[in-house]
């Protein structure tokens, strides 16, 4: 009677296993894909300061050194993304451009993206706006504008000196985008020391 009885025990046991198992299974293949790894530390990203003369040609020329400081902040954690999920996770950026020779200064803000290349080498790009003291007329000193309220963007490429210290060279502008006239922009290039954390 039980050697009978134990096909159908064992039968019954390996049927509730299989059945324990393809459950366990559905409920994991139910479980998205872990993404990329990506940073979970603090939204306090990095701080970069540059030192930028005026690109500016002819009467848009503007003279002295300008002092550039700059905060990163990354909420969104973009570092680590990759592809499409880098372009909706971008890093966020408050800037100044400081004249020493009482030429323009500006206030910037805006959001960026910071992409590897070769080894240590990387593009960092940026688009937002800047309000700024330039003059709005053309004929004074500098160049005219035509707002206080303009676009801003940049490009840098730069190299990771170690896991903290970066340098950049910067090439970066604010103009209004014809939307006020007149609109000669503001464009500098310069070279800055960046610190992250």
């Amino acid at each position: 009677m039980h050697l009978n009885r134990f096909p159908t025990s064992a039968a019954a046991i390996a049927f509730a296993l299989i059945t324990a198992t393809a459950a366990s299974g559905a409920d994991m293949d139910s479980v998205p894909a872990s993404p990329a790894p990506v940073s979970s530390d603090g939204i306090f990203d990095e701080v970069r300061f540059e030192v930028a003369a005026s690109l500016g040609a002819k009467s848009d020329f503007e003279s002295g050194v300008f002092l550039i400081p700059s905060v990163f902040f990354d909420p969104l954690h973009s570092e680590g993304r990759e592809g499409f999920d880098k372009v909706f996770h971008p890093r966020f950026f408050l800037s100044a451009s400081i004249s020493t020779d009482d030429e323009s200064s500006q206030i910037m803000a805006g959001a960026s993206w910071k992409f590897p290349l070769l080894g240590p080498t990387f593009a960092d790009i940026g688009f937002g706006g800047a309000l700024t003291n330039a003059d709005i007329d053309e004929g004074g000193r500098g160049p005219g504008v035509g707002s206080h309220v303009l676009f801003h963007e940049y490009v840098a490429l730069g190299v990771n000196l170690d896991e903290n210290w970066s340098l950049t060279a910067t090439v970066r502008h604010s103009s209004n985008a014809d939307l006020a006239s007149p609109n000669s922009g503001l464009t500098y290039g310069g070279i800055g020391l960046g610190r992250s954390f």
